[in-house]
């Protein structure tokens, strides 16, 4: 019975271990808009709230603005953006300076994969 407690044990403390590495830690986008030099062509995980979005249909492309408690962003994807006022995890690619047809969008996450 105790060897049978033990391994229950373990697998638990397995199975949390596991879990935490396999969660990717979000960079705050305030840190990503103070340095964006430190940041540039990283891959990397940002939470938070969508804001303003559009869509350009001639470039098949979208922008969604995201924001936590220490910034915004504008994240560039190739799927349609997200609601506005929901909460997301995306990863993606530091861009220090990009525009679609005209429109700058200065430091932006150019979208890999969204949670």
């Amino acid at each position: 019975m105790r060897r049978v407690l033990s391994i229950i044990g373990l697998s638990v403390i397995l199975l949390l271990v596991f879990t935490t590495i396999g969660c990717s830690r979000a960079t705050r986008i305030g840190d990503i808009l103070a340095d964006p030099s430190q940041y540039e062509g990283k891959d990397l995980t940002i939470r938070g709230t969508v804001g303003e979005t559009g869509w350009l249909t001639l470039v098949e492309k979208g922008a969604y603005q995201l924001g936590d408690s220490s910034g915004t962003i504008w994240v560039i994807t190739s799927q349609p953006p997200p609601q506005k006022e929901q909460s997301i995890s995306t990863k993606g690619k530091v861009q220090s300076a990009f525009s679609i047809a005209g429109q700058s969008y200065g430091t932006v996450l150019v979208e890999t994969q969204r949670d």
